[in-house]
């Protein structure tokens, strides 16, 4: 029999939720506190889940 059993999807999943959701939180925290996105997504890249703890902390930029 071939293909993936449950646990094979279940890790699957996890490693694609560990590693893409720093992406779409910082693209969205870096958005809300004026930051570049692309900048933000390039350091998110390199540095993973400790950018999305500085970014968290950061002040929201107040919009006039």
């Amino acid at each position: 029999m071939s293909g993936f059993g449950v646990p094979e999807v279940i890790v699957l999943l996890g490693v694609f939720v560990v590693f893409f959701l720093p992406f779409i939180i910082n693209a969205s925290l870096a958005k809300s506190r004026g930051k570049s996105v692309f900048l933000m997504l390039i350091l998110t890249f390199i540095f993973s889940w400790l950018v999305t703890l500085v970014l968290a902390v950061l002040p929201k930029k107040e919009l006039a």
